[in-house]
């Protein structure tokens, strides 16, 4: 099964934001949560998407409720996809100033 575009970054970075913003290692908010500490890491690595329990788990000790915690990954989650459109409109803004200056005048 393929991922959503951008979902495993957008947990990884809203999770470690929270995480943070909260004051927590991620040792404590493993503990808070029942979930295995190096899963955390590793979901905060971009490694792995959470599962729908662990999401529970998480808004749980986090103080959200679970829908808000996956509407704050899907908000990210689409901001990163905008980043993402903006740099390729912005590449192909750039490539052919690129190739032009390479090749040099057309009218020599």
């Amino acid at each position: 099964m393929e991922d959503h575009p951008k979902l495993t970054e957008a947990t990884a970075r809203v999770l470690t934001s929270l995480r943070e913003d909260a004051g927590l290692s991620k040792r404590k908010l493993a503990t808070l949560t029942g979930i295995d500490r190096v899963y955390l890491l590793q979901l905060e690595q971009k490694k792995y998407r959470p599962t729908l329990n662990a999401v529970f788990l998480l808004a749980q000790a986090l103080g959200l409720p679970p829908g808000r915690l996956v509407d704050m990954i899907e908000a990210e989650r689409l901001r990163l996809l905008d980043e993402a459109t903006e740099a390729d409109v912005q590449d192909l803004r750039d490539a052919p100033e690129s190739r032009n200056q390479q090749d040099g005048p057309a009218d020599q």
